[in-house]
């Protein structure tokens, strides 16, 4: 059995952040359940840890990443003295620390490496540079791995010879049927097999030589799956991987210089960021988003102002988001077609009316969103209802809740969505109360059938 050494750097940091051990638990439990994974740690657990003991990798990864947060700067694990080939509290050596979450290196590696092997020990990282700062600059052709031509990132597929329109081709075809299965049946379905994809074939094409053309093309629709790639896990709950994902589009659409590619990841982006809480984060990505307006097509400009308008409601700026809020709306009203649709923005501005504590407000736009979304759009219309479920039973209408709790259930056995399971725990809770009611036993038998 190798001999402990005390984690001298741990508790350094530790007292740094003017931490107890129960702080730096809590804090540990809360930015892992970010990434679905559920911990108990407590006081006693960091004294462990402290004292030589090393939590599992994925936890030793939150561990790092709860402390780089009060600490506002990055920490790799060898600086809580966790990596796996240093003693706690050691020296490195050679000047090389091998971490076990490998870095996001460059979009073409992140394809390469992402939704592996441990999904859930990569944590979602407040304190990562912000894809807009990570940007490569245009013009200087795709990213190339070490040895393109042979494989890509070390993922074992072979590059093609030479990318053609065909191989371009091929990649929106996929872009469009996994867009299809997402929409109407959530993440679960066809994540694995997107990510897949896009180590298998897609970074091996990016690492091949192409035509200036079929190279811009394929650094867009690389992006595009990688952004998808990237609600999938969002869907699943898969916070930390989804962040990563999003990120690579934004490297690949900023390599193509796509102002639309880089929008809507950054948009993106700020709507994971406002799932998880972090307010000021999911602001400020909105914002980056927002200053490609012009340069975007109207719906898509009319869509990150929507989001723009959500983060600003969150952090109590009314004004600006009421404000905000009118502009996607006139923005939508000139659009001619595209992705963001009346629907959506409804969704958009039920939220925004909900930060803003106009429940009445709230209820009505998102019915007008619930009544336009389109058929296909299945798992939005679920979580839309179920959200409506809640913001009635707040508002006291049990009766009116319990009826959207029934439209959801109607479309939640063909989803597998992380979000909508989340949101029967949540019907569940909400309900218990009223069990014994006539409508609240009603619901609540439809989850007790197979």
């Amino acid at each position: 059995m190798a001999p402990r050494h005390p984690n001298a750097r741990l508790r350094a940091l530790a007292q740094e952040a003017g931490w107890s051990g129960a702080a730096l638990a809590r804090s540990v439990n809360r930015a892992g359940a970010e990434i679905g994974l559920t911990l108990r740690y407590d006081r006693t657990s960091v004294a462990h840890w402290m004292a030589g003991t090393r939590p599992p990798a994925a936890v030793a990864s939150v561990v790092a990443e709860a402390l780089a947060r009060r600490l506002g700067r990055p920490l790799r694990l060898a600086d809580v003295g966790l990596a796996a080939d240093l003693p706690p509290g050691g020296a490195a050596t050679g000047g090389v620390v091998r971490e076990n979450v490998p870095p996001a290196r460059s979009a073409l590696l992140d394809l390469t490496e992402l939704d592996a092997a441990q999904p859930r020990s990569r944590p979602y990282r407040l304190g990562a540079p912000a894809p807009f700062c990570l940007a490569a600059p245009s013009g200087t052709g795709a990213p190339r791995a070490a040895g393109a031509g042979r494989s890509a990132g070390g993922s074992g597929a072979a590059a093609a010879d030479r990318v053609t329109v065909a191989h371009v081709r091929a990649a929106q075809d996929m872009l469009r049927t996994f867009t299809t299965v997402d929409s109407a049946f959530g993440g679960g379905h066809s994540r694995a097999a997107l990510t897949g994809f896009l180590r298998s074939s897609v970074a091996a094409w990016l690492a091949a030589p192409a035509a200036p053309k079929a190279r811009r093309e394929l650094l867009l629709v690389s992006s595009a799956l990688a952004c998808l790639a990237g609600s999938m896990c969002f869907d699943e709950q898969r916070h930390g991987v989804a962040q990563a994902y999003y990120q690579a589009a934004t490297l690949l659409a900023a390599e193509a210089d796509d102002a639309p590619g880089q929008a809507a990841a950054l948009s993106a982006l700020s709507v994971q960021a406002q799932e998880l809480g972090h307010r000021e984060h999911a602001l400020g990505l909105a914002e980056a988003a927002s200053a490609q307006r012009s340069r975007l097509p109207t719906w898509l400009a009319a869509a990150v102002t929507g989001q723009l308008a959500v983060a600003a409601a969150a952090r109590g700026e009314r004004r600006r988001a009421l404000t905000v809020l009118q502009r996607s709306a006139e923005l939508l009203g000139r659009s001619e077609g595209g992705e963001y649709h009346r629907a959506a923005h409804e969704h958009h501005e039920s939220e925004v009316l909900s930060a803003l504590g106009d429940r009445a407000g709230a209820v009505a736009a998102l019915r007008r969103s619930l009544q336009l979304r389109p058929p296909e759009e299945r798992r939005a219309r679920a979580v839309g209802a179920a959200r409506l479920g809640e913001l009635l039973l707040d508002g006291g209408s049990l009766d009116q809740a319990c009826t959207a709790w029934h439209t959801f259930l109607d479309d939640y056995p063909l989803l597998r969505s992380a979000r909508a399971d989340r949101a029967v725990r949540t019907l569940r809770s909400r309900l218990r109360p009223f069990r014994a009611t006539p409508s609240g036993r009603g619901v609540l038998a439809r989850l007790q059938t197979p």
